[in-house]
């Protein structure tokens, strides 16, 4: 007679079979894991010291790029030929608005000198030492100057040529440090941490996280003179930490052992009430329908009552964030951003051979408006400006602020030259009415620089265009309308 086989030695001898084989699985994973995780970490690291120099060297050749279209403006040649020091410290304060972060700007002759009075221009002693030496003028490496902690800044420079392409003179760009230091902080990865640092090795941006006693991998800024620093991520895990996860493993399988056959009903309940609940997450998460939530225990309906409290909330935000990503806060007016989305359909509609113009505004006078009567004045102002543009404007028609007291009004049907004077007449007259009910007194008018889309147009390109015309509608008096010239028109095709 066989001798009876003992139930629960079996089932332990095969659960802790089953557990070594657990043991060694999970073991053999976690070392899988680690050197692969090993790899992917270097993997990342390249990939963040490629796309941080790239942000940083594009906001640099922003700069550059800014710098040399200044350059290589007319207006820049006849002052830095026939200027004297209150033109050249007019010029430079006229053109400091077009290139945001600018600690000072200067224009200099061949050998260096700075014309005008270099420190009403902001250009320091070191600033100009750097430039007197040979081949610093329109070189590509950048300055860096710490005389005054708070003015910490570097400097860049153009060559400024003649009309036969001689050079005569060039142009200083000073930027401060803040410029670098948002590109540094938004090219952060979160495993990661990045400095900035010049020639000599000193810091010139970084991460907050930032530590002097960890190892980095190092590459220059192409012909910056600069180099890029980014820190090695730290072992996700140390070998205590492992050994912790394997015992806390093992300590579960028997657990769950022990309570495998008592639990199964309530695990599969519990499972099918998480799924709805991490199907309500799902659904928040990618805006879809919310499921209906009805859990099996009633210990998980104030959770879901929760996950349907915190859609509806999220619903509405998303509704009123959508909205107000789109507008300007001060005058309710679509701001760049919507203007960008409305743009294309535009552009579709020059291309079909409709007549669409985009008129750049902006107020004569605003800043004495400001300096006078204080912000709130100018503020009313900007509303008053909005105001009119919304009551001249058509149903076709479609206005934004851009920024400051600049705005945009994109209108159809305006083909000829007598139509877009009628309407800048209608723009003027009504907003002068709109002065008066805001109880303004001042001397504010609109001038204005009007251009046709072309059918290869872009935003950025029809902009340009109409600033120029902006620009001559300035000069010759303000309080006026310019239109494209062909130059302009050219310069789209």
């Amino acid at each position: 007679m066989s001798t009876p086989i003992n139930l629960k030695r079996r089932f332990l001898v095969r659960l802790w079979a089953i557990v070594a084989i657990f043991v060694m699985a999970l073991a053999l994973t976690l070392w899988i894991g680690f050197r692969e995780a090993s790899s992917r970490r270097d993997v990342v690291l390249q990939q963040q010291i490629e796309q941080a120099s790239r942000n940083i060297l594009r906001r640099i050749d922003f700069y550059r790029a800014a710098a040399e279209q200044l350059a290589r403006e007319p207006a820049t040649l006849d002052e830095l030929i026939l200027g004297d020091a209150d033109s050249h410290h007019a010029w430079a304060e006229t053109r400091l608005r077009f290139i945001p972060g600018v600690l000072g700007l200067a224009l200099v002759d061949p050998g260096g000198e700075v014309h005008g009075d270099a420190g009403a221009l902001r250009v320091g002693p070191q600033c100009q030492t750097d430039l007197r030496k040979p081949g610093v003028l329109g070189s590509p490496r950048l300055f860096v100057h710490r005389e005054q902690a708070e003015l910490a800044h570097f400097d860049l420079s153009v060559l400024v040529h003649g009309p036969g392409g001689e050079r005569v003179g060039g142009l200083l760009v000073s930027l401060l440090f803040d410029q670098l230091q948002r590109v540094v902080e938004d090219s952060r990865h979160p495993d990661h941490e990045i400095e900035l640092a010049d020639s000599a090795g000193q810091t010139i941006a970084r991460t907050g996280g930032w530590r002097t006693d960890v190892a980095f991998d190092e590459v220059p800024l192409a012909d910056t003179g600069w180099r890029l620093r980014v820190a090695k991520p730290e072992p996700a895990m140390t070998d205590q930490e492992i050994a912790l996860i394997v015992i806390t493993f093992v300590a579960l399988i028997g657990v769950l052992a022990i309570m495998l056959e008592g639990m199964g009903r309530l695990r599969r309940n519990i499972n099918r009430d998480l799924a709805m609940i991490r199907d309500g997450l799902g659904a928040i998460a990618t805006d879809a329908p919310l499921p209906s939530l009805m859990p099996t225990y009633a210990q998980f309906l104030p959770a879901m009552q929760e996950i349907e409290r915190i859609a509806s909330e999220i619903h509405r935000q998303r509704a009123e964030f959508a909205r107000l990503s789109l507008s300007d806060a001060l005058t309710g007016l679509p701001n760049r951003r919507a203007l960008e989305g409305r743009f294309a359909q535009m552009l579709g509609f020059a291309q079909r051979g409709h007549p669409i113009a985009l008129a750049l505004l902006d107020l004569d006078h605003f800043k004495s408006l400001n300096d006078t009567q204080g912000h709130a004045a100018g503020d009313r102002a900007l509303q008053a400006l909005a105001a009119t543009l919304t009551a001249v404007s058509r149903s076709a028609d479609f206005a934004a602020r851009l920024a400051g007291d600049e705005f945009v009004m994109v209108l159809t049907g305006l083909d000829t030259e007598g139509a877009s004077s009628a309407w800048y007449q209608r723009l003027a007259d009504h907003f002068q009415g709109q002065l008066r009910a805001a109880g303004i007194d001042a001397k504010l008018g609109i001038s204005g620089g009007l251009v046709w889309l072309l059918p290869n147009d872009t935003l950025g390109h029809a902009l340009t265009r109409a600033d120029r015309a902006l620009y001559r509608a300035k000069a010759e008096g303000r309080c006026r309308l310019a239109l494209q010239g062909e130059e302009d028109a050219g310069d789209a095709r």
